[in-house]
Parts: structure tokens; C-alpha cells; sequence
């Protein structure tokens, strides 16, 4: 029987159902192991309750996705669905170029946010077994309405020269928040911004208004395989699914690497998060995770995210504007050791908001239970 990966990309095609039709299509033509890719996308997963059908417990991103399936299935189709298609077939020409030489039937299946029904069909690599590739666009084209398109000509969004990286960000809109691996490094004020670095460290965001504070956390970054998004990480206005949670006695800290959330908690009881965007994406994901969290903010929150919730049994503590980074950096280094993970004490998640607020003391605006 033919084998079929799939390599699902973001939240959004999730969300929209447009994924679990391609699932279905597939199912007609062979056997199908799908993947997810993007930490928001394994929460769409999870509230989709497909995470028997969509792999979760691996996370790649979609270029290893696809090596990784290349080593044993016929052929691997990308699934996406970009903000415009500018950006779809920009998005799956950077995952193509980080290949090498790849020779599995590679297809992308990319759907248009902004664009009901349309869907395109790109293949790119050679065609190994007419037969077989044949069929599966067939089947596609007639499930999905859609048409293919021969890959677009190479035109890359990285410039070098010397020590200067220069990142065109495709896709963005005026008043979309920049990421870059998961940290806001600014907000752009055109359709057209570019990021600039040298030596590795940002400098300038052509087009937009750099955020220092968020440079100053990824500290240095390789420009060229960064993770580079605009805009929210997640539209959908969902109810999120909880999954069945065991009890571990173990905390953990989660410091400005809220998309690692999935992988950093694992069978955790409650997590410790350190900044206000940080505490919006890690809150939203320990929520499907049923897990609470005690989170230290100071009101900057950047806005990447929309309609994300909090875990029944949560604390949230502001304190005064400045202070969540260095009271942060107390607690990881007081009541964590230095490390990622601890027992808790008898006394649980409250003996650890107590030691929380000890640390905190003076700087406590105002404690929220949820």
C-alpha cells in the first residue's frame, strides 16, 4: 500500500477544517502518517481532538518533518495555509531549500486564509512514479477544488553580506507584531519590513519600531534559520479541550520560551512563567495540558496572541512595571537552583506561590486567582 506523510504547518488549517478534509481525501489512497508542526498547532490539535490521527509528540520543524517521513514514505505532502499566497509559496520554498538533495515526491498543499476555496498544488521535486504522483493530484485537485502550480522561481528574503543579515519578513501588515523565534523584536508600520543584523545581533527593523527589551532576550541569532513570524500566533476563538493530567509533584519555570511550553513541562504540576507574553502563550497551552500556572508579569504585554486563556487554579501576579525579568531571574535562581525543574514540597502549588511572593516582595501590584 502507497505511504503518505503529511506534514501539517501552523494552527490555522487546523482550525479552519481544511486539514481533516485532506485527511480524508488521502485516506482513499493509501496510508497516511500525518505530522504537526508550530507549538499553536499542536494546541489546534488537541481542540480538534485529532491528536490520534496527527502526531503531537514530536517536535520538528517542517523541514525535518520531511526528511524524517522521506527515509519511508512514497511520497510527503506539506500542508499550509498561508496569510496570502505570497507568503504560502514563500514559506514552502524556504522548508524546499533546506532539503539538500531530496528526492521523495515532495507536494504542498496550500490554502489562502484570505481566500475561500482556493487551493494550489505545488510539486517540488521530479516526479519519480508518474503513476502514483498522478493519482494523488487527481484525487486532490477533485476533493479540493485546486489547481497545481509549477513552484515558484527562487527569490530569497535573505540578503548577506559580510557580518550584516539582512530578513525580509513576507506577508506582514502594518500594525503586526515581529517575531523572531518566538520573542517580539518589533511592530511593523509597513507592508514592507526587513530585519537587519550584524554579527549576529539585530540591529534595525526597516519598516517597523524595534523593541530593545525583546532583542536584548534572543540576544544572538542565525538570521537565516530563525524563525521569523508576523502577527498573532493563533486566530481562532476556540473552547480548548483538556487532556487528562497526572500527578507528578514537579514545577517548572518557563522564561520567554513559551513555544517550547509542550516540551518543557511535560508531566509537570505547575509552572512558573516569567513575562506577560510568555504567561498568554504558555497559559493558553498549559490550559489543554490542565496544568496550572503562577505567572509574573509587569502589563507589557506585546498582544501576540488573541482570545488565549488562563488554567483553572492559576495565579497571575503583576508587579510594577520593569520588574518581571528580574524577579524572574530571582525566582530560577532562588527557588529553582538554576534549573529548569524541581519537587515541590509538601505543601504544592501554593508552597510555591509562597516562595514566589517572598522574592517578589515590594515589587506585588496586584494578585489575580483564576
Amino acid at each position: 500500500m502507497t505511504c503518505i506523510g503529511v506534514v501539517i504547518h501552523g494552527p490555522g488549517v487546523i482550525d479552519s477544517g481544511r486539514a481533516y478534509r485532506v485527511l480524508g481525501i488521502l485516506a482513499g489512497v493509501g496510508e497516511v502518517r500525518a505530522v504537526i508542526g508550530g507549538t499553536m498547532g499542536r494546541a489546534a490539535v488537541i481542540d480538534a481532538g485529532l491528536e490520534d490521527v496527527i502526531d503531537i509528540t514530536i517536535s520538528q520543524r517542517p523541514s525535518e518533518s520531511i526528511l524524517a517521513l522521506g527515509a519511508y514514505c512514497d511520497v510527503v505532502l506539506l500542508v499550509n495555509e498561508g496569510k496570502c499566497v505570497e507568503s504560502g509559496f514563500g514559506f514552502g520554498r524556504m522548508v524546499f531549500e533546506k532539503l539538500g538533495s531530496f528526492t521523495v515526491p515532495l507536494i504542498q498543499v496550500e490554502f489562502t486564509r484570505s481566500r475561500e476555496g482556493s487551493c494550489s498544488l505545488i510539486p517540488w521535486t521530479e516526479i519519480s512514479d508518474p503513476l502514483l504522483t498522478h493519482a494523488l493530484l487527481g484525487e486532490l485537485e477533485k476533493g479540493l477544488e485546486a489547481r497545481v502550480v509549477q513552484p515558484p522561481k527562487s527569490r530569497t528574503c535573505i540578503e548577506m553580506k559580510g557580518d550584516i543579515v539582512k530578513r525580509g519578513v513576507t506577508g506582514v501588515k502594518p500594525g503586526e507584531y515581529v517575531t523572531v523565534n518566538g520573542i517580539v523584536i518589533g511592530k511593523a508600520l509597513s507592508d514592507e519590513v526587513c530585519i537587519v543584523a550584524k554579527g549576529g545581533e539585530i540591529i534595525e527593523l526597516q519598516g517597523g519600531r524595534m523593541k530593545t527589551h525583546g532583542v536584548e532576550k534572543l540576544e544572538r541569532v542565525d538570521l537565516s534559520t530563525a524563525i521569523v513570524r508576523s502577527g498573532p500566533l493563533r486566530n481562532a476563538d476556540v473552547t480548548p479541550r483538556v487532556l487528562k493530567h497526572k500527578v507528578s509533584g514537579i514545577a517548572v519555570i518557563i522564561d520567554h520560551s513559551a513555544e517550547q511550553t509542550f516540551e518543557i513541562v511535560k508531566n509537570a504540576d505547575v509552572a512558573v512563567t516569567v513575562g506577560d507574553d510568555t504567561t498568554a502563550v504558555a497559559g493558553d497551552l498549559l490550559t489543554r495540558l490542565g496544568i496550572p500556572l503562577i505567572g509574573i508579569t509587569d502589563g507589557d504585554r506585546d498582544g501576540i496572541t488573541h482570545h488565549t486563556h488562563i488554567p483553572q487554579g492559576s495565579v497571575i501576579i503583576r508587579l510594577a512595571p520593569g520588574n518581571d525579568d528580574i524577579v524572574g531571574r530571582r525566582v530560577w535562581e532562588e527557588i529553582f537552583g538554576c534549573k529548569g525543574r524541581m519537587k515541590m514540597r509538601r505543601e504544592g502549588f501554593e508552597g510555591v506561590l509562597d516562595e514566589v511572593m517572598k522574592v517578589a516582595e515590594g515589587f506585588v501590584e496586584e494578585l489575580v486567582r483564576y
